[in-house]
């Protein structure tokens, strides 16, 4: 089969996740203020030591294996070398992060490194650095798919499809009568 181009439209905000997602597109659309880029991962393990032992009288008690069988817990502090560990899961995660997006938008490593680090831009800047090619909305987006695809005629469609106003008032009273029903 052949591949379709794949055209983005960012909207207020497309930074993290939502820009992993949209920079392999062949085309990403920003509007001049969408927050996009952080590229970037952080991990965070909260110790709730205290909070357990002292405030709710719960004592916990670990059988392991070896030194990290139970990483990350949540119940202790991090040993160093938990924490050397953690932070070199975090680097592998944002090396990943950060050539997928040098693939995608066909910068190097070291381009999106430069301007990754978990820094977020506005479209119109995003559009300076490489991250997006186009500033719009989503009727430019649509243009350019049709133009990309050759497409004269075509529908839109938009998921997840929205529920009218009557489906949600039947809804809700479909289920007050269910619960009557039970109640009685």
């Amino acid at each position: 089969s052949e591949a379709k181009p794949v055209v983005v439209s960012m909207g207020g905000l497309a930074a993290s996740g939502g820009y992993y997602i949209a920079c392999a597109a062949d085309t990403i659309v920003a509007n001049p203020s969408t927050l996009t880029g952080s590229i970037g991962v952080f991990g965070m393990i909260p110790n709730t030591e205290e909070l357990f032992e002292d405030k709710l009288g719960i004592h916990n008690e670990v059988v392991k294996t070896n030194e990290l069988s139970d990483l990350p817990s949540v119940t202790r502090p991090m040993t160093k070398l938990e924490k050397d560990k953690m932070q070199q899961m975090v680097e592998n995660v944002y090396s990943t992060f950060v050539q997928h997006v040098a693939d995608g938008r066909g910068m190097s490593f070291e381009e999106i490194d430069a301007i990754g680090q978990g820094r977020v831009w506005t479209g119109a800047n995003a559009l300076e650095i490489g991250l997006v090619d186009v500033l719009g909305d989503v009727g430019d987006a649509i243009e350019i798919a049709k133009e990309m695809s050759g497409v004269e005629t075509y529908r839109i469609v938009e998921y997840p499809k929205q529920k009218d106003p009557i489906q949600i008032l039947l809804e809700g009273f479909s289920s007050k009568m269910k619960s009557k029903i039970i109640n009685e």
